[in-house]
């Protein structure tokens, strides 16, 4: 299985976390906790896997926590008297191959060195394994150029299917169509999706609708009638500057909106990556490149955890270690 990088934008955070521009972390952002001395804040990221690396940067900060699976393995140091970026803090060899849930936690303490208790998160490095719950024999990928990988320059490797089906070890088959809205991909449905028989399908949609909130009730009624087996999860679209922000909001509200209506499962992509761009270098415009490629195969994987595993983002408050 696959070793793959999961930015920090694509984790769950509770707590104070803010999104930092860098121009040397990964995707152009690390997350940052505040400076308190309290440990109040946490990064999680969940799925199947066997080992783990952790990258921040270090510098003023404080001392962190590496929980596995809600027990606490080790502490980390992330001062340095100067700032450096990228750099591999903690290394977790040997878990039993499978699924795990990963945390970085402030400890709310310092050395004597630094002046700060604040954490930072840049990204992390899973070595996956196959899901065991994951029933899945067949994923089918449907949505516009964004799927299709229109700056991507590993294709097809680099697809989020195709990255997907790493993660997974299930057959992915992706279908995008350049420019297509999203009554053309309703309407090749029966064509590319349900002679595969997929049991579940994956639909990045609303770029090229002005108003995707009718067309994509419509599209949804017509795969349930297709393929009325098939699971469905939608994703809304990643950010851009190719429309403005109040199209982009709207095409971003609309998606979600059917899929309340319809009952679907939707990823909000678009705040996810909002103000990123970074995304979509070199074209700088809406297509994502092959790191953008890369968070939105972690954010259908982490939705599709959710459901096979059946968590959700803790709510309440963290418990303490127990120091």
């Amino acid at each position: 299985m696959p070793e793959m990088k999961i930015e920090n934008i694509a984790m769950d955070y509770e707590g104070e976390w803010n999104a930092v521009p860098c121009v040397d972390a990964s995707l152009g952002s690390r997350h940052e906790t505040n400076d308190a001395a309290v440990d109040d804040a946490a990064a999680r990221w969940s799925g199947a896997f066997r080992s783990a690396k952790v990258y921040a940067s270090t510098g003023d900060y404080g001392l962190a926590e590496i929980w596995v699976d809600g027990k606490r393995l080790q502490e980390i140091d992330l001062y340095s008297p100067s700032d450096r970026h990228g750099i591999l803090v903690c290394s977790i060899d040997h878990l039993e191959a499978g699924f795990h849930t990963l945390e970085i936690r402030k400890s709310g303490r310092r050395n004597k060195r630094s002046s700060s208790c604040r954490l930072n998160l840049d990204y992390l490095e899973l070595d996956f394994v196959k899901p065991l719950k994951v029933s899945y024999h067949q994923i089918v990928c449907v949505g516009d150029s964004i799927t299709f990988g229109a700056n991507v320059e590993d294709r097809p490797l680099g697809l989020y299917g195709r990255r997907l089906q790493g993660m997974l070890a299930v057959p992915v088959s992706v279908h995008g169509l350049s420019g297509a809205s999203i009554r053309t991909v309703t309407s090749v449905l029966d064509a590319v999706a349900a002679p595969r028989k997929p049991e579940l399908i994956l639909w990045l949609a609303g770029m090229n609708d002005e108003s995707p909130y009718s067309p994509m009730v419509q599209g949804i009624d017509r795969i349930r009638e297709l393929m009325p087996e098939a699971e469905l999860i939608v994703s809304n679209i990643p950010y851009n500057t190719f429309y403005s922000v109040e199209q982009n909001q709207r095409k971003a509200d609309e998606v979600m909106q059917a899929c309340r209506k319809t009952s679907v499962p939707c990823i909000d992509l678009y705040g996810l990556t909002h103000g990123n761009v970074r995304l979509h270098l070199p074209e700088n415009t809406v297509h994502p490149n092959s790191e953008g490629h890369g968070v939105i195969a972690s954010a259908f994987y982490r939705e599709i955890m959710r459901r096979t595993y059946s968590f959700e983002p803790p709510v309440a408050p963290l418990p303490r270690s127990g120091r």
